[in-house]
């Protein structure tokens, strides 16, 4: 991921200032999609933040550096731009044009090599256009050129892409195709994607980030539901309409009224009885529907109106997956990762990266009687009544009618049509910890014993975020390093999916340090990242839980203490430390969590007594302000967790 801004940007051809004193911040690792009117100033603004057009005044930073300060090659391994009408010789095939997005990893004697061939072997199969590399361009339809110089742009491996207009010209299936592709980059490499686009439901269905524009200027931006409302449409565009909840989404849609049409004069009405509501999530509970109701897609068109019911998908932000496990892959003697699978999945995310999201697996009960979530799933109906009721109403079930609740974090999410994924759906990973009771007491290790026993073709149940409904701050995610670029990453082994995530996700310009106990060296993991953390394993071989992670925290950090020590303004010297509150984990759940800021981030979580002692040497001893550090105890010695 990479941060790119605008500051007091003023831009011009000749004499006419098209763009006037805009600042802009693409947020880190999401898309942002920037829409408005012909001649708005749109596509100027993508080429100013490119370096295509050289500011009258103002400036574009590219993680703190002037975009002109950077050399030519430099920048091209760190920025992407797919321009409107891009234009590639007469008689080049797929393959030569996608190798071309390696020059700017080339030497003065440019060398192909094997990191080369990779690059281009998987923007190829991201793009599905390695059937194609053979074939010369001018062979190709609309819809195949794009998603071929899409993949000469992802071989460039860039961590900031923007994209000007990449479905004109292109039928509705073709523009869907094209937006996937940048979807799933975003989703699997964290890049920080820029999009200029005309049509305001497909900008809506895809952005993270909506920023509308007007005579050079920025009119609104935020999430798609933020900024297109009926008053942002009639003064960017011209245009009388009714904004609608998209049917398939739930995000905005734009339903123009025409020439002398008015609105009904009940929209409103309709429009405020079902609106979407969010709430965000306890490590204890989840916010989910009612699971009293019963109800299926089926009866979604019958009486829904005069019910007082709504659809799940527009309500709650939290749904129940029904997924079948697609693979189960042994990661060691202690860990097992089990692939999950099923069109469901295609509602489940936070439109960003999975870093450290937690879901909760619902492990079956032995005398299951029905299904207990059956009104918060995609396609069902829930009453908004009832709606917060639903765990303990669900708590209330006997445990082997309504099986265990237990959280887990996502290792990877994969869209449909992912080249590695093995069916057509979604699929999702997680990890799951073996660590069985020596002896079986009820209601403990039942998560382990399901997952040393379950087999391919099994069905599950998960909680999970509803897409349509949540975006990257959704409260099941918890690592939020804010500016910081130094992190410490510390956990045992059942935050080591979750460590692994974050890692993958963070960008080169992040360092510092990860720490992970694991219970024997045989369990330790190869994780790729881009950024410069120093990943260290801790296998305890029988040693005491944390005993390893505590003395490894405190060597770390006395060898870095001033790189992991927030500057103080002007030189006052060391923030005065913090008597912290006792927080009894056998009684509650030790849990605290921040937005990083300044220049330093610790994450930190595992067994709540481990995670308690570093809490105390970090902020008590050391004096380290809490804002910059989010503590979680995932479990509790001798303790089933929901």
């Amino acid at each position: 991921m990479a941060l790119i801004e605008a500051q007091h940007l003023h831009l011009a051809y000749d004499r006419r200032e098209i763009v006037h004193d805009l600042s802009l911040r693409l947020p880190e690792g999401r898309i942002t999609i920037i829409v408005g009117a012909n001649g708005s100033g749109k596509s100027t603004l993508l080429r100013g933040m490119s370096r295509l057009l050289t500011p009258r005044s103002g400036g574009v930073l590219l993680d703190g550096r002037d975009l002109h300060s950077l050399r030519g090659k430099e920048l091209a391994r760190r920025l992407g731009l797919l321009p409107q009408t891009p234009i590639a010789p007469d008689g080049v095939t797929v393959r030569e044009l996608v190798t071309r997005g390696r020059y700017p990893h080339q030497g003065l004697f440019p060398q192909w090599s094997a990191q080369d061939e990779q690059a281009v072997a998987e923007a190829l199969a991201a793009t599905r256009t390695d059937e194609l590399q053979d074939r010369l361009l001018e062979e190709l339809s609309g819809g195949q050129r794009q998603r071929v110089w899409i993949a000469m742009a992802l071989a460039q491996q860039t961590e900031v892409l923007l994209l000007d207009e990449p479905t004109t010209y292109l039928d509705v299936t073709h523009q869907l195709e094209v937006l996937d592709v940048v979807r799933d980059l975003n989703r699997e490499r964290g890049t920080t994607v820029g999009i200029v686009l005309h049509d305001l439901n497909l900008a809506s269905r895809y952005a993270d980030h909506l920023v509308a524009v007007r005579r050079g200027e920025i009119h609104s931006e935020g999430s798609p539901a933020e900024v297109i409302t009926e008053q942002m449409v009639h003064e960017v565009f011209a245009l009388d309409a009714l904004i609608a909840p998209d049917p398939v989404t739930g995000t905005p849609m734009v339903l123009p009224l025409g020439r002398d049409r008015t609105a009904p004069t009940t929209h409103r009405q309709e429009e405020d009885t079902v609106s979407t509501t969010t709430s965000t999530t306890t490590p204890a509970t989840s916010s989910a529907g009612t699971v009293t109701a019963s109800a299926t897609a089926e009866t979604a068109d019958a009486g829904a109106a005069g019910s007082g019911l709504v659809p799940a998908l527009e309500h709650s932000a939290m749904l129940a997956f029904e997924l079948t496990v697609a693979a189960r892959t042994p990661l060691s003697p202690s860990l097992v990762r089990l692939t999950f699978t099923g069109p469901d999945l295609e509602h489940f995310g936070t439109n960003c990266h999975p870093l450290d999201t937690r879901i909760k697996i619902i492990v079956p009960g032995p005398e299951a009687s029905a299904d207990h979530f059956a009104a918060v799933r995609p396609g069902a109906l829930l009453d908004p009544a009832t709606h917060a009721e639903w765990y303990r109403a669900w708590l209330r079930i006997d445990p082997a009618d309504r099986g265990w609740m237990r959280t887990y974090t996502v290792r990877d999410l994969r869209a449909a049509g992912h080249p590695g994924n093995r069916g057509d759906h979604p699929e999702l990973d997680v990890d799951f910890v073996l660590h069985p009771e020596p002896e079986e007491v009820p209601g403990q290790g039942v998560a382990a014993r399901w997952a040393r026993d379950v087999r391919e073709g099994d069905t599950v149940s998960m909680l999970g975020p509803n897409r349509a409904l949540v975006g990257p701050d959704y409260g099941g995610i918890e690592f939020r390093p804010g500016t910081a670029r130094t992190v410490l990453l510390v956990g045992d082994e059942t935050a080591v999916p979750a460590i692994g995530s974050i890692l993958e996700a963070l960008p080169a310009t992040i360092t510092g340090h990860a720490l992970l106990e694991v219970p024997e060296a045989a369990d330790e993991q190869r994780i790729l990242t881009r950024s410069g953390v120093q990943v260290t394993w801790l296998p305890r071989e029988g040693r005491p839980h944390g005993e390893l992670l505590d003395a490894a925290v405190r060597r770390v950090m006395s060898e870095n203490a001033q790189a992991f020590r927030e500057n103080e303004a002007d030189g006052a010297g060391a923030v005065a430390q913090e008597e912290l509150e006792d927080v009894d984990v056998d009684a509650t759940i030790l849990w605290e969590t921040t937005t990083g800021h300044g220049a330093f981030y610790a994450w930190l979580a595992g067994e709540a007594g481990v995670i308690k002692a570093l809490r105390r040497h970090l902020v008590s001893e050391l004096g380290l302000d809490r804002k910059q550090v989010s503590f979680m105890g995932y479990w509790r010695q001798g303790r089933p967790e929901n």
